[in-house]
Formats: structure tokens, sequence, C-alpha cells
């Protein structure tokens, strides 16, 4: 099982910090500079957050936007140095997620650098998103995870994300037991448009699965952690620890303490 997985199961409530990269090779915003570049980012950020206490560490190429449908080898390459780096400085759970949601891809990299988990943005079903028609990936990752030996690594699948369209949809709750009962998801990612249509979802994922585990992928701050911990298992982080109000922008030390400080304190509560 997974490091994150065992987390959820003791009922601790784990906040995961994204460590954002810059442009990868072979991705479209990419100018030169080589690799030594992205991995001094990538380590900068996985200090702060580190450092002020964040549970998980989760890596993504948010400099690669706009992106294709699949990842290029030197992505590839370049990814799994840089997690398999973090990894081994920082002692704590490290996941992936691709923007090409390319599943192969991230457990190629996550078969390597031996990562916790992956995120899969598009696991069943299609949806229309800003770089075009994005389809399930649950057949690749099943395979890849059983023919590679990967098996510890957990598999936690988007529905419905906010990036994109459901297209041909029956519905959120019916994608959600797709996901779980036909993908096998070991957990969800549940990101509304809105905060508030984020915390409807949660709670109609949790009334159709009590013990999947549940992360919210978006909006959480350390003013509504609490609130949306009630029901999910944990958040994922960004925007609300940086001083530019968005995910492009630089992690303020202060503000991962603070966040931090308040999500000890429910972590500390028993439910």
């Amino acid at each position: 099982m997974s490091q994150l997985l065992e987390i959820i199961a003791s009922g601790r409530k784990p906040v995961i910090g994204m460590v954002q990269l810059p442009a990868l090779a072979g991705g479209s915003g990419y100018r030169g500079g080589g690799f030594a570049p992205v991995l001094e980012s990538a380590m900068s950020e996985a200090s702060i957050l580190s450092d002020n206490g964040v549970d998980v560490l989760m890596i993504q190429n948010l400099g690669d936007i706009p992106v294709d449908a699949h990842a290029t080898n030197v992505q590839v390459a370049w990814m799994t140095r840089v997690v398999a780096e973090v990894r081994n400085k920082f002692g704590r759970p490290v996941g992936i997620n691709l923007l090409e949601n390319d599943a192969e891809a991230m457990f190629a990299i996550a078969s390597a650098a031996e990562a916790d988990f992956v995120r899969i943005k598009i696991y069943v079903g299609a949806m229309m998103t800003p770089f075009g028609v994005e389809t399930a990936q649950a057949h690749v990752a099943i395979k890849a995870r059983n023919s590679w030996n990967a098996e510890k690594v957990g598999i936690f699948a988007d529905v419905h994300d906010r990036t994109g369209t459901p297209i041909s949809s029956g519905g959120f709750i019916e994608d959600v037991e797709f996901a779980v009962r036909l993908g096998m998801a070991d957990g969800l990612v549940i990101t509304g448009k809105t905060y508030e249509q984020t915390l409807q979802m949660v709670g109609q994922a949790r009334e159709k699965y009590p013990r999947v585990p549940i992360l919210v992928g978006g909006s959480v701050t350390k003013q509504n952690f609490g609130e949306v911990v009630k029901t999910a298992d944990g958040a994922i982080v960004s925007t609300s620890m940086k001083d530019s109000g968005s995910a492009v922008g630089t992690f303020v030390p202060s503000k991962v303490r603070e966040f931090m400080a308040v999500a000890k304190g429910v972590q500390a509560r028993p439910e």
C-alpha cells in the first residue's frame, strides 16, 4: 500500500503540497537552460514545504502548459530525476501528475523513481479540456502498474476536474462509480468549479463510497481546511501558500507555516 493511503487510513487528514516545475525540455514552453535550473527550483519548493511541515509532496509539470496528449521521452527522463531527488532528500511520500494525462508515462516515472502515488485527471470517460478531448486512462494505468511491479503506487483519480467539461457523461456519481468499481482507483480527487460545488461533490461521493479515500484538489485555504476534512480525507494545496494568488508563484514560508499550524490542529483532534 502507498504511504499516502496508509496516512489516510490512520485518519490523519494529510496536506499534499504541490511542487510545480518550470518548463521541461520537450514541453511547449522550454527555451533552453538545461536541467539544473529545473532541479534547483523543485528542490527549493520541496524544501519550503517540507521544512514547514507539509505532510506529502506532489510534483507536477505546470510549466509545460499548453500540453500535448503524451509526454515526450525527455520530459519523462527529467521528471524521473526530479522525483527521485526530492524523495531521497526529504523523506516524505512523493506523488506525481503529468498534465499530459499520460498514465503510462506517469507509471514509468513512478516505477523508476519509487514515487508513492499518481494523480490522473481523466481516469474514466472523456473530458473536453482547453487542449482538446482527453480520454480515460484507467486501462493504461492498471496495466502499467501490474506490468512494472508498481503495486505500491497508489492511483488517485480525478472525477469531473474543474479544468474540463465531461463529454456524454451519465453524471458525476455514475463516473465516481466507474472510477472506483470499474477503474479500480485507490482514491478520488474532487475539485468543482467553485468551493461550494466542491463540497457538494465531495458529499455526494462520500455518500456513495463511505470508505474510499477522497482528496480535495483545489480552493483549500487555512480558513476552510477544517470544513473540507470533515468529509474529505485530505487536501492538495498550492495557491493559498503562494505570493501570487495563483498556482504560478513563489511559496511564502510564513504562509506555509500558518496553513500547517491550522492543519496540525485539525489533525490532532479526534473525529
